[in-house]
C-alpha cells in the first residue's frame, strides 16, 4: 500500500513534536470529548492561547463570556457546564495530572502518535461534527498510510454486544461483500458485531486499496486495547488498518466515553448500517449522530420475536433508517452495481479485474476467498474460515466445482487454475 508523503510519525521522528501536537496534546489532557464550550474557544483563539489561558489560574478575562455566548448561538446559565468561568475551573483542576509529553512518548513507544488537522492524514470529514469535532486522534498503524482514507469509501457497521448468530453472520456477509468493493469497514472494537465486522474486513487477504480493510474507534486511550478479549484482533486492526481514539493514553472508557466515542464512527462513514440492535443499544445512539449529520442509515430486519432486532425494527419504522436485507442492496444505498468487481462501479465485459466468482451468490465468494489452489482444506475448516454455515459451505463448494473453480480430493478441497 502507498504511504502518504510526509507522514505524522515521520515527522515527528525527524523534527520533534510541533508547538501545534504539543498544544493540543495538552489540551487534550484538560478537556473532555465533545466539550462545545472548549471548541467554541477555539473559534475565538488558538490553542496555545487558549492553553495559556487556563494554565493561569483564577483567571477570567472580560468580555470573553460574551464573544463565547454569541459563538455558542446561546447565553448560558451561571454555573451551568457550558458557563466560562465553570469550564476553567474543571480543565484547570486537571492541570496537575497532565503530562502531554508522556503521553506522546507513550503512543509513539507503540508505534503511533498523534494526529492534527494540521496532519495529511487528518479525516476532514470530521469537521461536520461542528462544535463536536475532536480535538485531535490518537492513533496506531502500522502503516502510518492508512491514516489517509477515503470518506467517500467508508461504511461503519454497528451494533449489539450480545449479537446472535443471525446477527454475527448477517454482519459478516455484509462487511466482507463491501469489502470486496474497496469499502473500509468502521467500528468500535466491542464484542459482538462490532467485533464480527472487523474480521469480516480481516478476512480479505491482497488488499489492494488506497484505504485501509477496516479502522476501530476506541472509547478509552489507544495504548488500552479494550476489551481485553478482542485484543488479538484489535492488534490486527492495527496490523493492517488503523485504530484511533479522541481521548489520551491511559484514559478508561465509561459509559459517557462510549457515547462520545458514537458520533466519531457515525462522522467517518458516508454510510452507517445497524445490522442487529436490542430496543435501547448504543448502536441506536450512533444511528441518531448519523442522521443529525445527514448520513445514510440502514438496518437489517431480525425476527419479530427477537429482542435483538428491536432496535433495528425501531429505525425501520421510524423512517430513520432503510431497510436493507442484503450485500447486494447495501451497495445499491452506495451508489455501486451489486455484480461490480471491487472497487468499480461497473465493468465491461472481460475487464482484467472481474472476480472468477462474479455474479454467484456472496457466501460462495466468500468461500473462494479462504479456498487455498496449493493447501487442502476440510469443509468443517473452509466453513470456520469463511463464517459461512456448513449447510451453506457444502452447497458452495458444490457449485465452484460445477463451474470448475475448485476440487474435492481425499485430502480436502481447494481452488482449480484457470
Amino acid at each position: 500500500m502507498s504511504t502518504a508523503p510526509q507522514t505524522p510519525a515521520r515527522r515527528q521522528d525527524a523534527v520533534g513534536h510541533q508547538p501545534h501536537t504539543l498544544c493540543l496534546a495538552a489540551l487534550n489532557q484538560l478537556v473532555e470529548p465533545n466539550d462545545v464550550t472548549a471548541a467554541a474557544l477555539l473559534e475565538l483563539m488558538t490553542p496555545a492561547e487558549l492553553l495559556a489561558l487556563i494554565r493561569r489560574e483564577d483567571h477570567v478575562p472580560q468580555g470573553l463570556g460574551l464573544k463565547l455566548a454569541e459563538a455558542t448561538g446561546q447565553q448560558p446559565a451561571p454555573n451551568s457546564a457550558q458557563d466560562l468561568h465553570v469550564a476553567l475551573t474543571r480543565w484547570r483542576k486537571r492541570l496537575p495530572y497532565a503530562n502531554e509529553h508522556a503521553a506522546l512518548q507513550t503512543m509513539q513507544r507503540l508505534g503511533g502518535g498523534l494526529l492534527t488537522d494540521q496532519d495529511p492524514g487528518w479525516p476532514a470529514q470530521l469537521g461536520d461534527l461542528g462544535l463536536g469535532r475532536p480535538l485531535c486522534l490518537w492513533w496506531r498503524a502500522a502503516e502510518p498510510g492508512n491514516l489517509a482514507g477515503d470518506p467517500a469509501r467508508t461504511v461503519s457497521i454497528v451494533g449489539s454486544r450480545d449479537a446472535s448468530d443471525y446477527g454475527n453472520q448477517v454482519t459478516f456477509e455484509l462487511a466482507r461483500a463491501l469489502g470486496l468493493q474497496g469499502f473500509t469497514i468502521v467500528s468500535g472494537g466491542a464484542y459482538g458485531i462490532d467485533a464480527a465486522a472487523h474480521r469480516a474486513a480481516l478476512s480479505l487477504d491482497g488488499w489492494d486499496f488506497p484505504n485501509p480493510p477496516t479502522i476501530t474507534i476506541l472509547a478509552g486511550g489507544a495504548d488500552r486495547l479494550y476489551p481485553a478479549g478482542n485484543h488479538n484482533l484489535l492488534e490486527q486492526v492495527i496490523a493492517r488498518g488503523a485504530l484511533y481514539s479522541e481521548v489520551p493514553p491511559g484514559i478508561t472508557p465509561t459509559r459517557f466515553r462510549f457515547l462520545n466515542r458514537n458520533r466519531l464512527i457515525a462522522a467517518f462513514s458516508r454510510l452507517t448500517i445497524v445490522t442487529e440492535a436490542r430496543h435501547r443499544s448504543g448502536a441506536l445512539n450512533t444511528a441518531s449522530h448519523a442522521v443529525e449529520l445527514g448520513r445514510d442509515v440502514a438496518a437489517v430486519p431480525g425476527s419479530v420475536f427477537s429482542p435483538n432486532s428491536a432496535g433495528t425494527h425501531r429505525l425501520i419504522r421510524s423512517g430513520a433508517a432503510e431497510l436493507i436485507s442484503s450485500p447486494a442492496e447495501a451497495s445499491e444505498l452506495l451508489g455501486i452495481a451489486p455484480d461490480a468487481p471491487a472497487g468499480t462501479a461497473s465493468a465491461e465485459p472481460g475487464d482484467p479485474r472481474q472476480r472468477p466468482v462474479d455474479g454467484l451468490p456472496v457466501e460462495v465468494g466468500m468461500l473462494y476467498d479462504v479456498l487455498s489452489f496449493t493447501k487442502p482444506m476440510s469443509p468443517d475448516e473452509i466453513s470456520a474460515r469463511s463464517g459461512v454455515t456448513i449447510l451453506q459451505t457444502l452447497r458452495g463448494l458444490s457449485t465452484l466445482q460445477g463451474r470448475g473453480l475448485a476440487v474435492r480430493n481425499d485430502a480436502g478441497w481447494k481452488l482449480v487454475r484457470s
